[in-house]
């Protein structure tokens, strides 16, 4: 992975500055390296999920009971880990705080390049900066979800696979291989899906003949079964948490082939068209900079090949959520980049602006996936605060019957809330209905509005006390 010699290394930071300008200049709709700043976004569902997850895991809720389980428990120890941290309970806790956690991953999985071996200091730096800057190649990176996670431990351990392999000591190597199995034994805890990917790694390693099966193999499975029992355990805790992640794959078979309920169809195509010119950018610099270099014989083709099948494989399966390709787009800023920046300031310049747009532009259709209505959930929220100052008769409490989209809980996390039926919920001074379509509903004693949570779906009739309807609804 020698690049040619780094000329200048001041002018490949005033690279990234230019493109930092550049796609500031074009005023593009949240695009993803202003995700740092903690601009209030509302939570997505599946954030929303992991911070109830984290919430009754710190209630004592055991991880492998909950309905939540197939998220996996390595989000939801962080989340309370930074609790005990910052002093914070889980009603305080903002959107930023929260983001901030899965933020310190993309910063762990950013570091990853400076491990990488072969490489220059300089281009290894450069490549880190930029990975963190544009959220690894994807707005995921700031978003409180379980894959900024699982490549972050993906990453470290194709990284620490590729050190044993430069290493010519055998104790080194058998060491690097140890805590490369640490770190796709956390990727295993996160989610089942790393068990594909770690399967298409030692398939890509066949495919360019790198030799894997060695003495060194049974280090690499210690610490791959030693860290994905310890998180899967919730640091030894829960041993049932083992079986469910065994369940939980078992499940995934159905989910992925489309044979479940569970299964979600692609809304839009277009993030896996932005994926595929993203390898395809990849692609083409390991062919523009090594033409005469054939197959096999660059580092580049191993990485690519493993990144391709991680695409293949989520791009053939019926289950489809933009989440899947956020290995796609980060890996290669992780294991790729740093090899392809040093060949003089303008070369390393044109790249990484060209890597910059594209991130940008692919943005607005990698985040409008399921996206919370941020104007209605904010005007609700402040409906909610007036009626409960304004509640004299007895102690305010919600009703939110026939299930719930999973923003809610976090959102009324401040108040007594009953979901499903209970004695009390008829009387509720705010009751929250789900709307299966347009009949307005007539309950006596109770003035009717409604409350969109997520365009396409998610809508609820919000049933309000009449003689409080001025506060809530008159607004």
């Amino acid at each position: 992975m020698e690049p040619a010699a780094t000329k200048k290394p001041w002018a490949v930071f005033l690279g990234v500055l230019l493109g930092l300008l550049f796609v500031s200049a074009l005023g593009l709709q949240n695009p993803p390296l202003f995700r740092p700043l903690g601009l209030p976004q509302p939570l997505h569902a599946d954030e929303a999920v992991q911070w109830s997850l984290a919430k009754e895991l710190s209630e004592g809720v055991p991880y492998s009971t909950n309905a939540d389980r197939f998220h996996g428990p390595t989000l939801a120890l962080s989340l309370n880990a930074a609790a005990k941290l910052t002093g914070k309970s889980f009603t305080e806790m903002s959107e930023s705080d929260l983001r901030s956690v899965a933020g310190c991953y993309l910063l762990l999985l950013s570091l990853a390049v400076l491990a990488l071996p072969g490489v220059p200091l300089w281009p290894r730096l450069t490549a880190a900066a930029f990975c963190f800057l544009i959220g690894g190649g994807a707005p995921f990176g700031f978003y409180f979800v379980q894959e900024v996670l699982l490549v972050a431990g993906l990453a470290w351990g194709v990284v620490l696979w590729l050190r044993s392999e430069a290493t010519d000591s055998p104790q080194g190597r058998g060491l690097w291989r140890l805590l490369s199995g640490l770190g796709f034994g956390f990727s295993l805890a996160c989610k089942v899906t790393a068990a594909a990917y770690l399967l298409f790694f030692f398939v890509a390693l066949m495919v360019v003949r790198r030799p894997w099966a060695d003495r060194h193999l049974p280090g690499f499975l210690l610490g791959l079964v030693g860290s994905w029992v310890m998180f899967q355990s919730v640091g030894f805790t829960d041993v049932h948490g083992l079986l469910t992640w065994w369940q939980q794959l078992a499940r995934s078979f159905g989910v992925a082939s489309g044979r479940s309920e569970d299964t979600l169809t692609a809304v839009s195509y277009w993030p896996w068209i932005w994926a595929a010119l993203w390898l395809t950018e990849f692609s083409l610099q390991r062919y523009l900079r090594e033409r005469f270099v054939p197959f096999r014989a660059s580092a580049a083709d191993f990485i690519l090949v493993f990144v391709g099948l991680i695409f293949a494989f989520h791009l053939v399966l019926p289950y489809k959520t933009p989440w899947l390709l956020y290995g796609v787009m980060a890996l290669p800023l992780v294991l790729l980049l740093p090899a392809q920046l040093g060949g003089g300031w303008r070369k390393d310049s044109l790249l990484l602006i060209g890597l910059m747009v594209s991130a940008a532009y692919a943005a607005g259709d990698f985040a409008d996936h399921s996206k919370t209505d941020r104007m209605s959930l904010r005007v609700f929220r402040e409906r909610v605060e007036d009626l409960s100052d304004a509640y004299k008769e007895g102690k305010f409490y919600i009703a939110v019957e026939g299930g719930h989209y999973w923003p809610l809980p976090y959102y009324l996390r401040k108040y007594p809330v009953g979901y499903g039926d209970f004695p009390q919920a008829a009387k509720a001074p705010l009751r929250l209905i789900p709307a299966t379509d347009a009949s307005e509903p007539v309950v006596p004693g109770y003035a009717v509005s409604s409350l969109t949570l997520r365009e396409g779906g998610d809508r609820y009739w919000v049933l309000v006390a009449k003689r409080y309807e001025s506060i809530f609804i008159g607004k």
